[in-house]
């Protein structure tokens, strides 16, 4: 019995003591794993202070910097590749190391990881910002403020006497050439102290041309027959005249305003060319059928008004623009009616100076012997090469006055209009011929500029 009350006791005794032992092992392991946390927490409170207070400057100088040539090579995807190893490295770490102490020590280092690579990623960023010149996004110092801010400037009053200054790059544009006009050549504006010159009677001409025709026509004609226009000048002062003429010239409206035009009445056994000669007008009376539109000049009936021109008409020859310029009126009155192109003779042929129209020269579907090959084209020749319209002239100067031979003509060939190909002789398009043939009579005037 003794010994059967004695036994319990003694293992009593002992296992108040296991107990014990065991539970002051866990109370020590959680006071270590406590302070191990504890200064796990500060030194990650430091780090991020450390992070969130340090500029990229001086992050970037914990870690090597990179050049150049690197910052250019390092791809997103190169970049994504680098992350994926780490990120491995660091999960095979956790996954060899099972106890508590492997596991704090590899803690810190993860922690110590994270600071670096934060270092490093702060330090890319800003030199990848200082590569591209751009300011950072993160912080910035008062000079980098005071560079990346534009200055304020006040612009300087305007001088209402001051010149315009000329665009730097007009000297380094070379101008093209076509036939005499210079290729997007524009004309110089006209001060107010101009005018009445050519240049200021063509601006002037210009703004009226829509609305006061004949005024317009008057100082367009002016300008033009001045000889003084640029080349591009003279080719929209050609082509403002045109216009106008088609208004004021070739259409029945007349315009009790322009002194170059009169109204007749149709009397009773009149026709068309016994009109023209009665008034002496000097053209031929196609041309009053043309400006008149009449369809059928044997129908004319009595009381018919028609538009009749004064007179006298003369032509000007303009061998650097290629143009022949039909005008009405004689001396500062002289208006041009229309301009026309015209084609001249090859290697300069085409002699210069005053002429007249020969008297009884004027043909209608002429018969023409080339003078050099002497070939012979009947007058309803398709291949004659002078075309329906001929026109002789003879010099009134004493350096032209030998001269015979030389004409104005129609043509077949379209495309020498504009350019140097005739035999000396100035040629038309087949429509334009025989506006110039109907305005000329025997002895009027016509002038070849060069």
């Amino acid at each position: 019995m003794a010994l059967a009350s004695q036994s319990p006791r003694s293992t009593r005794q002992f296992q108040p003591s296991q107990r014990f032992g065991t539970q002051f092992i866990l109370l020590g392991a959680a006071a270590v794993a406590s302070l191990g946390a504890g200064w796990w927490l500060m030194r990650a409170d430091a780090g991020s202070t450390k992070i969130a207070s340090a500029s990229p400057a001086a992050l970037a100088s914990s870690v090597p910097a990179a050049g150049e040539a690197n910052l250019t090579m390092r791809t997103p995807t190169s970049l994504d590749a680098e992350q994926s190893s780490g990120s491995a490295h660091s999960n095979n770490n956790a996954s060899s190391n099972n106890s508590s102490s492997n596991n704090s020590s590899n803690s810190g280092s993860s922690l110590d990881n994270i600071v670096a690579e934060a270092g490093r990623e702060a330090a890319r960023a800003s030199s990848e910002v200082n590569a591209s010149g751009a300011s950072s996004p993160v912080v910035a110092t008062a000079a980098e403020v005071t560079q990346s801010t534009p200055a304020t400037t006040t612009p300087p009053a305007s001088n209402p006497n001051a010149a315009p200054e000329a665009p730097a790059n007009d000297a380094q544009q070379a101008p093209k050439k076509s036939n005499g006009i210079t290729q997007g050549e524009r004309p110089a504006a006209t001060p107010a102290a101009n005018a009445g010159s050519p240049a200021g009677n063509l601006a002037q001409g210009l703004s009226l041309a829509a609305s006061e025709p004949v005024k317009a026509r008057a100082m367009l004609s002016s300008a033009l027959l001045s000889g003084e226009l640029s080349p591009l000048d003279a080719k929209r002062c050609s082509d403002a005249l045109v216009e106008i003429g088609r208004v004021l010239a070739f259409t029945p409206v007349y315009n009790a305003n322009d002194p170059m035009f009169f109204q007749y009445t149709v009397q009773s056994g009149d026709s068309l060319e016994k009109i023209v000669r009665r008034h002496k007008i000097g053209c031929d009376w196609r041309l009053v059928q043309r400006i008149n539109n009449i369809k059928k000049p044997e129908a004319i009936r009595v009381g018919q008004r028609l538009k009749l021109p004064k007179g006298p008409f003369s032509a000007v020859v303009s061998k650097r623009d290629y143009r022949v310029d039909i005008c009405v009126g004689a001396g500062n009155e002289r208006v041009v009616l229309t301009s026309l192109p015209c084609g001249l003779g090859s290697a300069n042929g085409t002699p210069t100076g005053n002429f007249k129209v020969r008297v009884g020269s004027k043909l209608l579907n002429p018969e023409w012997t080339h003078p050099v090959t002497g070939e012979h084209f009947a007058g309803d020749d398709p291949k004659n090469p002078i075309g329906e319209h001929w026109l002789g002239l003879e010099g009134t100067d004493t350096t032209n006055a030998q001269l015979a031979g030389y004409g104005i003509h129609g043509t077949i060939d379209v495309d020498s209009i504009g350019q140097d190909r005739s035999l000396g002789c100035v040629r038309l398009l087949a429509e334009d011929v025989a506006v110039v043939w109907e305005c000329l009579g025997d002895g009027a005037v016509v002038e070849i500029r060069p």
